[in-house]
Formats: structure tokens, sequence, C-alpha cells
């Protein structure tokens, strides 16, 4: 049987890098999405789940914590252009100072929107864990340009999709 150049210290290298793989950063898949660049919308904004529930749903993160969760009604939410949610945002994160909802029209919009204002808690590098329901905690999980909404339901999870608007 033949040995390797090196004998023992080769061993021990080669040991101490396969250890040592784990910890090296992964590349792209381990990159956090960038989640406080613009607003996420609910998928099927403006169909059957805005007919239903009587609202739009649009979600802002932003980088000390803090989520706004705006409820714009349906179907006045059909005219609401993107600038002019943007603007909402920022009005409301200006005048919220603890959580809280607010109701008005935030010099902006035409008709008066809801905005659900919480702090939210990161719990990994793409999972989100904030106060959206009276049932539970919810998760926000986030990919590239789109976010998952984890509500607690009384069987099942409720899984609803968001898409990233961007300034």
């Amino acid at each position: 049987m033949r040995h390797l150049p090196g004998g023992r210290a080769t061993t021990t290298l080669l040991a101490a890098a396969i250890l040592l793989l784990p910890l090296l950063p992964q590349g792209v898949a381990a990159a956090r999405p960038d989640i406080h660049s613009g607003y996420y919308s609910r998928d099927g904004n403006d169909q059957l789940a805005a007919k239903t529930t009587g609202h739009s749903i649009y979600i802002k993160f932003y980088p000390d914590q803090w989520v706004i969760m705006l409820y714009v009604p349906y179907p006045y939410s059909l005219s609401v252009k993107p600038a002019a949610l943007h603007q909402v945002f920022r009005n409301v994160k200006r005048k919220a100072r603890s959580k809280s909802y607010i109701r008005g029209s935030f010099g902006v919009l035409e008709e008066k929107a809801t905005a659900h204002i919480e702090t939210y808690k990161m719990l990994d590098g793409d999972t989100a864990l904030f106060e959206c329901d009276g049932l539970a905690p919810c998760r926000a999980r986030f990919s590239g340009d789109t976010m998952e909404l984890v509500k607690a339901g009384m069987i099942n999870n409720h899984i609803i999709g968001f898409t990233r608007v961007d300034d």
C-alpha cells in the first residue's frame, strides 16, 4: 500500500478543509433578499381576493424593524398608481410613533385606507415574524422579488403570495 506524500500532515490538512467547507459563503443562494426596497403587493390584488375581502393589501418592510400593512378599499384600489402607494407608505412612516392602526387618506388617496403598523423580527436570512391578525404571528418568507405570507388558520395555514413593487 502506497502513502501520499506528506503522510499524517496531509491527512490532517484534508480533514480540516472538509470540516471548514460548511462555514464558507454559499454564493448567491445564501444572499439575503433586499426586502426594504419598494413594497409588496398581494398576488391577485384587484381580482377575486380583493372582491371577497373588500380591499387590496400592500406591505412595506423597513430596515428599523417596522412593517406597514396597507388595506386600500376595493374597487378604488384599481385606480391607485404605484407612485401614490410609495408616497402613502412614506407619509404613514413619518406619522407612526408606535404599533397602531391608522385610518385616513394620508395626504394622497381619494378614499380612506387603513394602515396597520407593527414591528417585525428576522428569524433567519429570509423569514420575518410579525403580528398581522389575532390567531398567531405571521411569517413572511422572502425569495428574490416575491414573498409568501403564512398566516395561521384553524385547520391549515393560509399561504398568500406577494410580489415586490420597486420605487
